[in-house]
């Protein structure tokens, strides 16, 4: 480990790195229609360059991904999106309508509390496909203060609680490692994992990453949190896929959490209920939750930790109707990487940074066929039939 961090710096200090270019999201609108048509491999290029600072939507993803088809420009807007998920909004999604009285707000959580008993409960029994890419960096050296010393990851302590630094790891550093598939089934009002396919279409694990309850246990968890600890405030009106949505603010001291981060100890894992902040976008009209996002804030030992979902809900057909459903997704951890044998304790912390893109597709009704097959080998009570008659040469029959 050390020798090869000492190789890192000396290639460091012959070839400075160039700092990443910092763009809004208009920015990166007007770049990408300059490079409309271009191989794709330069476009990639160009893009990896990038460091976004606004939140990239679910809807501009998709468009941008159309109009560029290329697999290396896919990847490096997926990533570009993935770490701009917890960032503010550009300014032009911003609506500047007044804010809400306290009673409009009350009332639009409320519909949301109604929504997550009641509607997401009558879901029908479907199956969906749950494709996952997996990105990650290098375990590194955390730089910044606190980062060397005995007190490993002090430097940390500040970044957490501000959802914002979430943005602010390179781009360039991050590669995938591919795509995982699985399918969802969500039956009787419960999420069941089905196993998953890697892009051989073998059965393959899933990255150390992962996430469950996209289909309803996270909204109740995060509302019924909220509602609780009455600890909600007003952010700011966005626009919507059609009208304006309401964001709110929350934040769940860790005596009135039910959110639950796994943490691997040895061979088991640990169960934390851990502090949590975040955003809940909803519809203020039929309380519909079209965005939610969790920012874990650790206990001691694991403060040196950053784990953070968001998922995006919109309008998916089933069957012959229309329902709101996951469509997308983005979980984004930050942890230190196991020490090296023979590492000293008091070494700075290395950690490593991976990240989760997360779409669902291919939403269908689960439905369950039932056919009766006879028994050949069983005699028939029933007295035979009488012979049929002999056919002419030549003619034959219609199958019923």
């Amino acid at each position: 480990m050390r020798k090869w961090v000492v190789v890192l710096l000396a290639a460091a200090m012959v070839v400075p790195a160039r700092a990443a270019k910092t763009v809004s999201v208009q920015d990166l609108e007007d770049l990408l229609a300059t490079l409309h048509g271009k191989p794709d491999a330069k476009v990639a290029q160009q893009l990896s360059e990038l460091q976004v600072t606004e939140r990239i939507s679910f809807a501009r993803l998709t468009r941008w991904e159309k109009d560029f088809p290329g697999e290396h420009t896919r990847e490096e807007l997926t990533k570009l999106a993935g770490l701009t998920a917890f960032l503010k909004p550009p300014a032009i999604d911003v609506l500047r309508d007044p804010e809400p009285d306290a009673d409009t707000q009350e009332h639009m959580l409320s519909l949301a509390g109604s929504y997550v008993k009641t509607t997401l409960t009558r879901l029908p029994n479907f199956y969906a496909t749950r494709e996952t890419t997996h990105f990650e960096d290098t375990p590194s050296q955390e730089t910044g203060p606190g980062s060397g010393g005995g007190q490993a990851g002090t430097g940390w302590r500040a970044m957490r609680t501000e959802i914002m630094e979430m943005g602010k790891t390179d781009n360039r550093a991050l590669h995938s490692t591919g795509t995982s598939s699985a399918m969802v089934t969500y039956r009787d009002g419960y999420e069941v994992d089905d196993e998953n396919v890697g892009n051989s279409g073998k059965p393959s694990p899933p990255p150390g990453l992962s996430t469950r309850g996209e289909f309803g246990p996270i909204l109740s968890i995060v509302l019924g949190d909220a509602l609780r600890s009455n600890n909600v405030t007003w952010l700011r009106w966005e626009q919507g896929p059609n009208e304006p949505v309401a964001v709110l603010g929350y934040r769940i001291p860790e005596d009135q959490s039910n959110y639950v981060v796994m943490i691997p100890n040895g061979t088991r894992l640990d169960r934390i209920y851990s502090a949590y902040h975040g955003e809940i976008a909803i519809d203020p009209e039929a309380g519909q939750i079209l965005r939610v996002s969790v920012v874990a804030d650790l206990p001691p030992p694991h403060e040196s930790m950053q784990t953070a979902m968001v998922v995006e809900y919109g309008a998916v057909m089933i069957g012959d109707q229309s329902y709101i459903c996951p469509v997308w997704g983005v979980a984004y951890s930050k942890v230190p990487a196991e020490k090296a044998p023979g590492e000293p304790q008091g070494a700075a912390a290395t950690v490593q940074t991976e990240i989760n893109d997360v779409a669902f597709t291919n939403y269908h009704l689960f439905r369950s066929d039932a056919r009766i097959v006879a028994n050949d080998n069983r005699k028939s009570a029933a007295p035979p039939a009488d012979p049929a008659p002999a056919k002419s040469p030549g003619s034959g029959s219609k199958p019923n």
